[in-house]
Protein backbone atom coordinates (compact mmCIF):
# COMPACT_ATOMS: atom_id res chain seq x y z
CA UNK A 1 0.00 0.00 0.00
CA UNK A 2 1.50 3.19 -1.39
CA UNK A 3 0.45 6.60 1.33
CA UNK A 4 0.25 9.20 -1.47
CA UNK A 5 -2.02 11.46 1.16
CA UNK A 6 0.97 14.38 0.76
CA UNK A 7 -0.12 14.53 -2.90
CA UNK A 8 -2.45 17.64 -3.66
CA UNK A 9 -5.17 15.63 -4.97
CA UNK A 10 -8.39 17.10 -7.11
CA UNK A 11 -11.34 15.61 -7.78
CA UNK A 12 -13.35 16.96 -10.88
CA UNK A 13 -16.77 16.13 -11.65
CA UNK A 14 -20.39 17.12 -12.44
CA UNK A 15 -21.94 19.09 -9.74
CA UNK A 16 -23.66 16.30 -8.01
CA UNK A 17 -22.32 13.17 -8.71
CA UNK A 18 -23.25 9.86 -7.45
CA UNK A 19 -20.42 7.56 -7.94
CA UNK A 20 -16.91 9.30 -7.58
CA UNK A 21 -14.30 7.44 -8.79
CA UNK A 22 -11.81 9.19 -10.33
CA UNK A 23 -9.18 11.89 -9.00
CA UNK A 24 -5.83 12.85 -9.90
CA UNK A 25 -2.06 14.90 -8.77
CA UNK A 26 1.32 16.26 -9.74
CA UNK A 27 4.00 15.00 -8.07
CA UNK A 28 6.93 16.83 -8.76
CA UNK A 29 10.42 14.79 -8.95
CA UNK A 30 13.52 16.98 -7.95
CA UNK A 31 11.56 20.05 -9.20
CA UNK A 32 11.86 19.37 -12.81
CA UNK A 33 10.63 15.68 -13.38
CA UNK A 34 6.71 15.86 -13.37
CA UNK A 35 4.84 12.51 -12.34
CA UNK A 36 0.86 12.79 -13.37
CA UNK A 37 -1.09 10.17 -11.27
CA UNK A 38 -4.66 9.10 -11.33
CA UNK A 39 -6.10 7.14 -8.37
CA UNK A 40 -9.19 4.89 -9.41
CA UNK A 41 -11.88 3.97 -6.27
CA UNK A 42 -10.87 0.44 -5.36
CA UNK A 43 -14.47 -1.14 -4.58
CA UNK A 44 -13.11 -4.58 -4.85
CA UNK A 45 -11.81 -5.09 -1.97
CA UNK A 46 -15.27 -4.79 -0.52
CA UNK A 47 -16.33 -7.65 -1.61
CA UNK A 48 -15.40 -10.42 -3.37
CA UNK A 49 -15.55 -12.06 -6.40
CA UNK A 50 -18.85 -14.50 -6.95
CA UNK A 51 -19.90 -12.66 -3.92
CA UNK A 52 -24.02 -12.02 -3.36
CA UNK A 53 -22.67 -8.52 -4.52
CA UNK A 54 -20.71 -9.09 -7.18
CA UNK A 55 -23.21 -11.26 -8.46
CA UNK A 56 -25.72 -8.48 -8.51
CA UNK A 57 -23.47 -6.35 -9.75
CA UNK A 58 -22.60 -8.83 -12.69
CA UNK A 59 -26.63 -9.29 -13.38
CA UNK A 60 -26.68 -5.35 -13.48
CA UNK A 61 -23.65 -4.93 -15.75
CA UNK A 62 -23.56 -0.79 -14.92
CA UNK A 63 -25.29 1.82 -13.20
CA UNK A 64 -28.53 3.34 -14.98
CA UNK A 65 -28.05 6.84 -15.24
CA UNK A 66 -32.03 7.35 -16.58
CA UNK A 67 -33.44 10.85 -17.64
CA UNK A 68 -35.57 10.98 -13.94
CA UNK A 69 -34.21 8.10 -12.29
CA UNK A 70 -30.71 6.02 -11.21
CA UNK A 71 -30.33 2.73 -10.63
CA UNK A 72 -26.96 1.49 -8.79
CA UNK A 73 -25.24 -1.26 -10.14
CA UNK A 74 -23.23 -1.47 -6.64
CA UNK A 75 -25.11 -1.57 -3.23
CA UNK A 76 -25.45 2.12 -2.09
CA UNK A 77 -22.91 1.23 1.25
CA UNK A 78 -20.35 -0.05 -0.97
CA UNK A 79 -20.48 3.24 -2.52
CA UNK A 80 -20.42 5.46 0.40
CA UNK A 81 -17.36 3.45 1.40
CA UNK A 82 -15.58 3.29 -2.15
CA UNK A 83 -16.43 6.75 -3.65
CA UNK A 84 -13.79 8.92 -3.36
CA UNK A 85 -14.10 12.36 -1.72
CA UNK A 86 -12.70 16.19 -0.40
CA UNK A 87 -10.75 15.13 2.62
CA UNK A 88 -12.17 11.73 2.95
CA UNK A 89 -9.11 8.57 3.23
CA UNK A 90 -9.38 6.26 0.24
CA UNK A 91 -8.38 3.29 -1.01
CA UNK A 92 -7.21 3.60 -4.50
CA UNK A 93 -5.56 1.70 -7.93
CA UNK A 94 -3.37 4.27 -9.01
CA UNK A 95 -0.95 5.03 -11.75
CA UNK A 96 2.12 7.43 -12.07
CA UNK A 97 2.92 8.61 -15.45
CA UNK A 98 6.28 10.35 -16.80
CA UNK A 99 6.01 11.66 -20.20
CA UNK A 100 8.19 12.19 -23.30
CA UNK A 101 8.81 15.39 -24.23
CA UNK A 102 6.57 14.59 -26.92
CA UNK A 103 3.35 13.81 -25.08
CA UNK A 104 4.11 9.77 -25.43
CA UNK A 105 4.74 8.10 -22.15
CA UNK A 106 8.63 7.38 -20.56
CA UNK A 107 7.58 5.47 -17.32
CA UNK A 108 4.18 3.89 -15.60
CA UNK A 109 3.66 2.56 -12.70
CA UNK A 110 0.51 1.18 -10.57
CA UNK A 111 0.63 0.47 -7.07
CA UNK A 112 -2.62 0.25 -4.16
CA UNK A 113 -2.90 3.52 -2.74
CA UNK A 114 -4.31 5.52 0.30
CA UNK A 115 -5.06 9.45 -0.82
CA UNK A 116 -6.71 12.16 0.62
CA UNK A 117 -8.35 14.41 -1.66
CA UNK A 118 -7.76 18.35 -1.29
CA UNK A 119 -10.41 19.73 -3.59
CA UNK A 120 -13.40 18.20 -4.84
CA UNK A 121 -14.18 20.95 -7.81
CA UNK A 122 -16.89 21.18 -10.61
CA UNK A 123 -15.98 21.16 -14.21
CA UNK A 124 -16.84 24.99 -14.29
CA UNK A 125 -14.66 25.21 -11.41
CA UNK A 126 -11.92 23.44 -13.28
CA UNK A 127 -12.54 25.91 -15.85
CA UNK A 128 -12.24 29.09 -14.02
CA UNK A 129 -8.81 27.78 -12.25
CA UNK A 130 -7.54 27.04 -15.59
CA UNK A 131 -8.81 30.02 -17.30
CA UNK A 132 -7.34 32.40 -14.24
CA UNK A 133 -4.15 30.40 -13.75
CA UNK A 134 -3.69 31.08 -10.31
CA UNK A 135 -0.22 30.47 -8.85
CA UNK A 136 -1.56 28.65 -6.07
CA UNK A 137 -3.19 25.98 -8.01
CA UNK A 138 -0.32 25.68 -10.74
CA UNK A 139 -0.62 22.33 -10.42
CA UNK A 140 -3.88 22.00 -12.40
CA UNK A 141 -2.57 24.15 -15.30
CA UNK A 142 0.24 21.62 -15.26
CA UNK A 143 -1.45 18.99 -15.68
CA UNK A 144 -3.71 20.53 -18.12
CA UNK A 145 -0.78 21.14 -20.70
CA UNK A 146 0.50 17.47 -20.13
CA UNK A 147 -2.35 16.29 -21.31
CA UNK A 148 -2.96 18.26 -24.04
CA UNK A 149 0.52 17.12 -25.29
CA UNK A 150 -0.75 13.26 -25.07
CA UNK A 151 -3.75 14.28 -26.85
CA UNK A 152 -1.65 15.76 -29.67
CA UNK A 153 0.69 12.67 -29.71
CA UNK A 154 -1.97 10.22 -29.82
CA UNK A 155 -2.98 12.28 -32.64
CA UNK A 156 0.55 11.42 -34.45
CA UNK A 157 -0.70 8.18 -33.62
CA UNK A 158 -3.94 8.40 -35.42
CA UNK A 159 -6.53 9.11 -33.13
CA UNK A 160 -9.45 10.75 -34.21
CA UNK A 161 -10.88 13.60 -31.31
CA UNK A 162 -14.80 13.75 -32.04
CA UNK A 163 -15.11 17.26 -31.55
CA UNK A 164 -18.57 17.32 -31.32
CA UNK A 165 -21.49 19.17 -29.23
CA UNK A 166 -24.05 16.52 -27.38
CA UNK A 167 -26.81 17.16 -25.65
CA UNK A 168 -28.56 16.25 -22.31
CA UNK A 169 -32.23 15.91 -21.46
CA UNK A 170 -33.39 17.79 -18.33
CA UNK A 171 -36.80 18.37 -16.64
CA UNK A 172 -36.83 22.19 -15.30
CA UNK A 173 -40.53 22.70 -13.32
CA UNK A 174 -41.82 19.97 -14.96
CA UNK A 175 -40.63 20.87 -18.16
CA UNK A 176 -38.64 18.78 -20.70
CA UNK A 177 -35.81 20.92 -22.11
CA UNK A 178 -32.94 19.96 -24.23
CA UNK A 179 -30.10 21.41 -23.98
CA UNK A 180 -26.45 21.65 -25.92
CA UNK A 181 -23.64 20.32 -24.40
CA UNK A 182 -20.16 21.84 -25.35
CA UNK A 183 -17.30 19.91 -24.23
CA UNK A 184 -14.92 21.88 -22.07
CA UNK A 185 -11.10 21.84 -21.71
CA UNK A 186 -11.75 20.57 -17.91
CA UNK A 187 -13.84 17.64 -19.43
CA UNK A 188 -11.33 17.02 -21.95
CA UNK A 189 -8.41 16.37 -19.71
CA UNK A 190 -10.80 14.24 -17.34
CA UNK A 191 -11.25 12.16 -20.38
CA UNK A 192 -7.57 12.38 -21.42
CA UNK A 193 -6.69 11.27 -18.02
CA UNK A 194 -8.86 8.16 -17.74
CA UNK A 195 -7.84 7.27 -21.27
CA UNK A 196 -3.67 7.25 -20.30
CA UNK A 197 -5.15 5.32 -17.04
CA UNK A 198 -6.95 2.66 -19.49
CA UNK A 199 -4.00 2.82 -21.33
CA UNK A 200 -1.11 2.02 -19.11
CA UNK A 201 -3.95 -0.71 -16.77
CA UNK A 202 -3.62 -3.00 -20.54
CA UNK A 203 0.29 -2.65 -20.72
CA UNK A 204 0.02 -3.95 -17.18
CA UNK A 205 -2.46 -6.68 -17.39
CA UNK A 206 -0.43 -7.80 -20.91
CA UNK A 207 3.25 -7.60 -20.21
CA UNK A 208 2.10 -9.98 -16.71
CA UNK A 209 0.20 -12.25 -18.93
CA UNK A 210 -3.38 -11.34 -16.94
CA UNK A 211 -6.40 -12.28 -18.95
CA UNK A 212 -8.53 -9.14 -19.18
CA UNK A 213 -11.11 -7.26 -21.20
CA UNK A 214 -9.27 -5.39 -23.60
CA UNK A 215 -11.19 -3.18 -26.22
CA UNK A 216 -10.24 -3.23 -29.17
CA UNK A 217 -11.33 -0.96 -32.76
CA UNK A 218 -10.28 -0.47 -36.11
CA UNK A 219 -11.03 2.41 -38.34
CA UNK A 220 -11.62 0.59 -42.08
CA UNK A 221 -11.55 3.94 -43.84
CA UNK A 222 -9.08 6.90 -44.66
CA UNK A 223 -10.97 9.08 -41.83
CA UNK A 224 -8.63 12.08 -42.79
CA UNK A 225 -10.45 12.25 -46.43
CA UNK A 226 -13.88 11.82 -45.47
CA UNK A 227 -13.39 14.65 -42.48
CA UNK A 228 -11.95 17.25 -45.46
CA UNK A 229 -15.01 15.98 -47.80
CA UNK A 230 -17.38 17.75 -44.99
CA UNK A 231 -15.04 19.91 -42.91
CA UNK A 232 -18.16 22.12 -43.06
CA UNK A 233 -20.63 20.07 -42.03
CA UNK A 234 -22.50 19.71 -38.80
CA UNK A 235 -22.49 15.88 -39.23
CA UNK A 236 -19.19 15.24 -40.39
CA UNK A 237 -17.76 13.07 -37.28
CA UNK A 238 -21.60 11.55 -37.75
CA UNK A 239 -20.83 10.45 -41.44
CA UNK A 240 -17.40 9.07 -40.46
CA UNK A 241 -18.62 7.04 -37.65
CA UNK A 242 -20.73 4.95 -40.66
CA UNK A 243 -18.01 4.28 -42.01
CA UNK A 244 -16.12 2.95 -39.35
CA UNK A 245 -15.55 -0.32 -37.79
CA UNK A 246 -17.14 -1.23 -34.12
CA UNK A 247 -15.34 -1.52 -30.96
CA UNK A 248 -15.86 -4.60 -29.16
CA UNK A 249 -14.47 -6.05 -26.23
CA UNK A 250 -12.37 -9.68 -26.41
CA UNK A 251 -9.55 -10.97 -24.22
CA UNK A 252 -6.84 -10.37 -27.44
CA UNK A 253 -5.32 -7.23 -27.03
CA UNK A 254 -5.22 -5.85 -29.91
CA UNK A 255 -5.09 -2.08 -31.36
CA UNK A 256 -7.48 0.90 -30.30
CA UNK A 257 -7.23 3.15 -33.76
CA UNK A 258 -9.61 6.09 -33.01
CA UNK A 259 -7.70 6.20 -29.85
CA UNK A 260 -4.05 5.54 -31.40
CA UNK A 261 -3.21 3.11 -28.69
CA UNK A 262 -1.56 -0.34 -29.10
CA UNK A 263 -3.53 -1.49 -26.23
CA UNK A 264 -6.82 -0.43 -24.05
CA UNK A 265 -9.10 -1.24 -21.68
CA UNK A 266 -11.48 0.37 -19.56
CA UNK A 267 -11.00 0.24 -15.65
CA UNK A 268 -11.95 4.28 -14.64
CA UNK A 269 -15.12 3.49 -13.35
CA UNK A 270 -15.54 0.03 -11.20
CA UNK A 271 -18.64 1.96 -8.61
CA UNK A 272 -20.79 1.79 -12.01
CA UNK A 273 -19.65 -0.70 -14.69
CA UNK A 274 -18.72 -4.10 -14.28
CA UNK A 275 -16.17 -4.50 -16.82
CA UNK A 276 -14.24 -2.17 -15.48
CA UNK A 277 -14.62 -4.18 -11.41
CA UNK A 278 -13.15 -6.95 -13.23
CA UNK A 279 -10.58 -5.47 -14.82
CA UNK A 280 -9.71 -3.25 -11.51
CA UNK A 281 -9.88 -7.03 -9.45
CA UNK A 282 -7.42 -8.64 -11.66
CA UNK A 283 -4.77 -5.52 -11.08
CA UNK A 284 -5.69 -5.87 -7.38
CA UNK A 285 -5.43 -9.35 -7.06
CA UNK A 286 -1.88 -8.99 -8.96
CA UNK A 287 -0.57 -6.48 -6.69
CA UNK A 288 -1.08 -8.42 -3.60
CA UNK A 289 -0.35 -11.82 -4.84
CA UNK A 290 -3.99 -13.07 -5.02
CA UNK A 291 -5.87 -15.71 -7.13
CA UNK A 292 -6.70 -14.01 -10.69
CA UNK A 293 -9.34 -14.73 -12.51
CA UNK A 294 -8.75 -17.61 -15.11
CA UNK A 295 -8.85 -16.82 -19.19
CA UNK A 296 -12.61 -19.18 -19.60
CA UNK A 297 -13.60 -17.20 -16.94
CA UNK A 298 -12.98 -13.87 -18.32
CA UNK A 299 -14.43 -14.43 -21.39
CA UNK A 300 -17.55 -16.17 -19.87
CA UNK A 301 -18.02 -12.92 -18.28
CA UNK A 302 -17.46 -10.58 -21.62
CA UNK A 303 -20.03 -13.01 -23.16
CA UNK A 304 -22.38 -12.26 -20.44
CA UNK A 305 -21.79 -8.77 -20.00
CA UNK A 306 -22.65 -8.19 -23.87
CA UNK A 307 -26.04 -9.21 -23.43
CA UNK A 308 -26.82 -7.64 -20.55
CA UNK A 309 -25.46 -4.27 -22.08
CA UNK A 310 -27.84 -4.75 -24.98
CA UNK A 311 -31.03 -4.71 -22.48
CA UNK A 312 -29.31 -1.68 -20.48
CA UNK A 313 -29.24 0.16 -24.00
CA UNK A 314 -32.82 -0.35 -24.53
CA UNK A 315 -33.96 0.80 -21.39
CA UNK A 316 -31.65 4.01 -22.41
CA UNK A 317 -33.09 4.44 -25.87
CA UNK A 318 -37.00 3.42 -24.57
CA UNK A 319 -36.47 6.42 -21.69
CA UNK A 320 -34.97 8.86 -24.08
CA UNK A 321 -37.92 8.17 -26.30
CA UNK A 322 -40.34 8.52 -23.89
CA UNK A 323 -39.27 12.03 -22.76
CA UNK A 324 -38.38 13.39 -26.40
CA UNK A 325 -41.92 12.59 -28.10
CA UNK A 326 -43.28 14.76 -25.11
CA UNK A 327 -40.62 17.31 -25.68
CA UNK A 328 -41.53 17.14 -29.34
CA UNK A 329 -45.54 17.19 -28.84
CA UNK A 330 -45.50 20.10 -26.15
CA UNK A 331 -43.38 21.90 -28.26
CA UNK A 332 -45.83 22.33 -30.94
CA UNK A 333 -43.44 23.46 -33.43
CA UNK A 334 -44.44 23.93 -37.20
CA UNK A 335 -41.67 22.45 -38.26
CA UNK A 336 -38.27 21.26 -37.65
CA UNK A 337 -34.89 21.13 -39.27
CA UNK A 338 -33.08 17.96 -39.58
CA UNK A 339 -29.96 17.21 -41.75
CA UNK A 340 -30.15 13.51 -43.44
CA UNK A 341 -27.55 11.30 -42.60
CA UNK A 342 -28.79 7.93 -43.85
CA UNK A 343 -31.65 5.28 -44.28
CA UNK A 344 -31.62 2.42 -41.74
CA UNK A 345 -34.23 0.80 -43.06
CA UNK A 346 -35.96 2.64 -46.34
CA UNK A 347 -39.09 0.50 -46.82
CA UNK A 348 -40.23 1.29 -43.16
CA UNK A 349 -39.49 4.60 -43.57
CA UNK A 350 -36.62 4.67 -40.49
CA UNK A 351 -33.70 7.40 -41.11
CA UNK A 352 -30.86 8.30 -39.04
CA UNK A 353 -31.08 12.31 -38.83
CA UNK A 354 -29.15 15.01 -36.65
CA UNK A 355 -31.19 18.03 -35.23
CA UNK A 356 -28.87 20.71 -35.70
CA UNK A 357 -30.71 23.04 -32.99
CA UNK A 358 -30.31 20.18 -30.17
CA UNK A 359 -26.81 18.63 -31.06
CA UNK A 360 -29.45 15.64 -31.41
CA UNK A 361 -28.31 12.09 -33.27
CA UNK A 362 -31.70 10.11 -33.75
CA UNK A 363 -33.56 7.32 -35.55
CA UNK A 364 -36.95 8.45 -36.52
CA UNK A 365 -39.67 7.34 -39.13
CA UNK A 366 -39.63 10.08 -42.20
CA UNK A 367 -42.03 10.32 -44.71
CA UNK A 368 -40.58 12.73 -47.06
CA UNK A 369 -41.78 13.25 -50.92
CA UNK A 370 -38.41 14.24 -52.24
CA UNK A 371 -35.67 13.01 -52.91
CA UNK A 372 -32.93 12.42 -49.67
CA UNK A 373 -29.28 12.79 -49.91
CA UNK A 374 -26.66 12.45 -47.24
CA UNK A 375 -25.75 15.83 -45.39
CA UNK A 376 -28.59 17.52 -46.82
CA UNK A 377 -30.97 20.01 -44.63
CA UNK A 378 -34.78 19.04 -44.63
CA UNK A 379 -37.52 21.32 -43.15
CA UNK A 380 -40.48 18.51 -41.29
CA UNK A 381 -42.75 18.26 -39.07
CA UNK A 382 -43.45 16.10 -35.75
CA UNK A 383 -46.83 13.86 -35.87
CA UNK A 384 -48.09 11.89 -33.18
CA UNK A 385 -48.55 8.50 -33.32
CA UNK A 386 -47.86 5.10 -31.72
CA UNK A 387 -44.91 3.81 -33.18
CA UNK A 388 -41.87 3.11 -30.57
CA UNK A 389 -40.04 5.54 -32.43
CA UNK A 390 -40.53 9.16 -33.12
CA UNK A 391 -42.47 9.84 -36.88
CA UNK A 392 -41.84 13.26 -39.07
CA UNK A 393 -43.51 14.22 -42.00
CA UNK A 394 -41.67 16.47 -44.42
Amino acid sequence: MRDLTNLKTFIIDSKDPKEVDDAFSLELIEGNVKKFWVHISNPCKLFSIDSKIDIEARRKNSSLYLVDQYFPMLPSEIIKKANLNQNKLSDTISASIIFNDNGSINKYEIVEAIIKPKYQLSYEDAEEIIDLEPKEEFEIVEIKNLLIKSINYRKTQGAIMFDMPSYKINIINDNIEIYNLQKTISQIIVSEAMILMGYVTSLYLFENNIATPYRTQKINCNAKDILNKYKDSDIKYSILKQYMGKSYITTKANKHETLGLTKYTQCTSPLRRYLDLIVQRQVFNKINNLQLINHNKINEIIDYSKIKQLDNNNIYKNDKLKFLSIFFMNEKKSSYKIIFIKWINNKKNIALVYFPKYSLELLIILYISIETYTNKLYKVKYNINDNNLLEFIH
